[in-house]
């Protein structure tokens, strides 16, 4: 899968980590849903008849509660304190491995990171004219 690179000077846990994929959750523990071929056609032809569409990425027990934080509403560094308080971490430890893991999700196009005003303005409500 391709890379996708984020500047360095970009504080990761300032923005709002987006998933982009579907998941499944089974004993606590989340699946994440990769389609093997993203566009349709390809989807449609090129996936044999009894395969599963997906690749299926299991997620551990940390790894799987700070998936389904990412909220779309959440800033990256409420999802770090929620993941500090639960596991018991230290406040820079949990910045520290919740930003690395964020940053590996974003590359690999598992989730999208946004600004705060992006998100805000996807979910605005609509403005009637008067």
């Amino acid at each position: 899968m391709f890379r996708r690179k984020i500047n360095s000077k970009t504080n990761i846990l300032e923005l709002v980590p987006v998933r982009k994929l579907e998941h499944t959750v089974e004993d606590e523990k989340v699946t994440v849903l990769m389609p093997r071929f993203f566009v349709p056609w390809m989807q449609k032809n090129l996936v044999p008849r009894k395969k599963d569409p997906f690749i299926k990425i299991k997620l551990d027990e940390m790894g799987s509660t700070t998936w389904l934080a990412c909220d779309g509403r959440s800033r990256a560094l409420e999802v770090a304190r929620k993941i500090a308080e639960q596991y018991a971490l230290d406040q820079d430890e949990a910045y520290r491995r919740v930003g690395t893991f964020l940053r590996q999700l974003y590359q690999r196009g598992f989730l999208d990171l946004r600004t705060t005003d992006q998100v805000r303005v996807e979910t605005a409500p609509p403005v009637d004219k008067i």
